[in-house]
């Protein structure tokens, strides 16, 4: 009896999956604080060249004037040097002024930092060591030409993402769902703890990339284990709502960040502490009982599902596996064993396809981790803007849930991308004019709203297209083309420090209004049998493969998708839906 066909009796959402199904989404928030925290970790702040060890920083004042370089913008700004400073040594007094204004030195004391908003990150933790707080270690102040580290520690973490999709989703296949999960657990708890006593910046790294690895085992190992619990009418439901849970922990990021005034330790701490209230769920949470049937270990199974019949109040039959344990059949989809990432790329219309799906997780992630990461640039308050930035994730997943109920996946994806695209390049002539800041965050907002949702959506988009002897190779790879994305968003956000300060804004509108377009292309897959063979999936949306069929949602063929392969959006969802199966 397949899983499929238990559920008819069991319930396809009853009380026991609705409790187990609340433990996972509470898991969300966490790992929505952890995946994001480098927004304030390594947030920028504004900052000169120390010249005594006594100063402090101010906007402007003569010692100021006198010790820092400085040039006046096109609109008559002073623009202050952050690397250089003036010789005050040895001071001769010419008609011209002071001789040693001629002579330029490079921070050789240290920085100056503005910490109005950000009292202490790992941008701005000064090299100086001392005894008055357990939380003050060495480390080197992350600016001038170490500026290319700050944005590393926000794509290693994605690393960490990309390597842990990869080995806790096979974990999970191979061993188990639950004992991937607790693992998970306690090495993101670790990690965390760890993270907070970094004594310089390596370990910081390190630290960063085991978050992230055990980050997106937590949350994609869990989400698979609650999409898993319940039936076909109940799974579009169950990934988009897991992805409100993780804006409400983006949300409490912000919230947090702000209590401490980002001192970068105790946020870093409390990501690992808040974990410690899941420590239970290694007696709370039960094996994916479809795993166990899946791998045939039908005492389990039936014990649990016994135990989830008595809490539905449902009577499940007294023969639910006893032919295959009698057979001990092992039957093996061979061609779908026998593919690999290569069978994505043999035929032609599959080929154009596959890189259509790669470059839309590709865009979807490098704008949301874009914009996630460098909120602190959208206007005066940071963590208010950070706090927007999550608030708008809510109703954009709930908008794709009622949507797909009545509108095709491609209208949505494409109308989605677009507009988020436009609302990017629309806020382009605003962002000089500070009277008009909160055009400008409205913009941002409205670009991350769209965003998002296409983020939850592409997941279910790609499993609906790509055939099922290739659905798993599809998904891994569509899942590394978000990771990339991710990666290299924060270096994206450079190119406005350095080249020219729209830019980055510039990158992430055409690329959303491309992707967008170029889901167009791609066929449209609502109420239709998807295609179970690569030659169904050369013809798919073509006019020619039957639309009756019983097998006509999504819902229903994601059963197909591999846990181990598919690895999340965000989303992650965000990295998130993507990991997740």
């Amino acid at each position: 009896m397949k899983f499929e066909e238990i559920l008819t009796h069991l319930g396809e959402f009853g009380r026991y999956q609705k409790i187990q199904y609340l433990l996972i989404c509470l898991i969300a928030m966490p790992c929505a604080y952890i995946s994001l925290q480098n927004s304030f970790l390594s947030a920028s702040t504004d900052h000169y060249c120390r010249v005594n060890d006594t100063q402090t920083y101010q906007e402007t004042s003569p010692f100021k004037n006198f010790t820092i370089p400085y040039q006046v913008d096109d609109q008559g700004m002073i623009v202050w040097s952050k690397c250089e400073r003036y010789n005050v040594t040895g001071l001769e007094y010419t008609p011209d002024g002071f001789a040693a204004r001629q002579q330029k030195l490079e921070c050789d004391n240290g920085w100056v930092y503005d910490t109005t908003t950000y009292e202490n990150t790992v941008v701005q933790e000064t090299a100086k060591v001392t005894v008055k707080s357990v939380f003050h270690f060495l480390l080197i102040d992350l600016v001038c030409d170490k500026d290319w580290q700050k944005q590393l520690s926000k794509s290693i973490i994605l690393v960490g993402k990309l390597i842990g999709s990869l080995v806790l989703g096979q974990a999970s296949d191979r061993f188990g769902r639950k004992p991937t999960f607790i693992c998970a657990l306690v090495l993101t708890l670790v990690s965390g703890v760890g993270t907070a006593f970094s004594p310089n910046y390596i370990v910081f790294a390190i630290g960063q990339f085991l978050l992230g690895f055990g980050e997106v085992g937590l949350f994609s190992v869990g989400f698979v284990i609650g999409v898993e619990l319940v039936g076909p009418s109940w799974r579009v439901f169950t990934g988009i709502v897991i992805e409100v849970f993780f804006a409400i922990g983006y949300m409490l990021l912000a919230v947090v960040a702000w209590a401490f005034q980002t001192k970068w330790r105790y946020v870093q701490m409390i990501s690992a502490l808040i974990l410690v209230p899941f420590l239970p769920y290694i007696w709370l949470l039960p094996e994916s009982i479809r795993w166990l049937v899946q791998q045939r270990k039908y005492g389990k199974a039936r014990k649990l599902l016994q135990k989830a019949a008595k809490m539905n109040k449902a009577t499940l039959p007294e023969n639910l596996f006893d032919e295959e344990e009698e057979t001990k059949s092992k039957d093996v989809d061979e061609e779908t064993q026998k593919r690999s990432f290569i069978d994505l790329f043999k035929t032609p219309t599959l080929r154009i396809r596959t890189l259509n799906i790669f470059f839309n997780w590709f865009s979807n992630s490098l704008v949301y981790f874009g914009l996630s990461f460098n909120t602190d640039n959208l206007g005066e308050n940071d963590y208010v803007n950070f706090f927007i930035s999550g608030a708008v994730e809510v109703p954009a997943y709930l908008s794709c849930l009622i949507l797909l109920k009545f509108v095709g996946r491609r209208p949505i994806l494409c109308v989605y991308m677009l507009i988020g695209g436009l609302a990017l390049l629309a806020s382009l002539p605003f962002q000089s004019d500070p009277s008009l800041e909160w055009l400008v965050v409205t913009l941002a907002m409205t670009g991350k709203f769209c965003i998002a949702a296409s983020y939850a959506l592409i997941y279910f988009y790609a499993a609906e297209i790509f055939p099922t002897p290739i659905r798993n190779v599809g998904m891994g790879g569509s899942s590394m083309s978000a990771r990339i994305g991710g990666i290299i968003s924060p270096y994206i956000m450079l190119l406005g420090e350095y080249v020219w300060e729209p830019l980055p804004f510039i990158i992430f509108g055409f690329l959303s209004i491309l992707a967008g377009l170029l889901a167009l292309f791609l066929p449209e897959t609502r109420n239709k049998a998807l295609p179970e063979t690569i030659e169904e999936g050369e013809t798919f949306g073509k006019g020619n493969v039957d639309k009756s069929g019983a097998r006509n949602t999504v819902n229903v063929e994601l059963d197909d998708v591999s846990p181990s392969n598919n690895v999340m959006t965000s989303m992650d969802s965000k990295e998130q839906l993507a990991d997740s199966f």
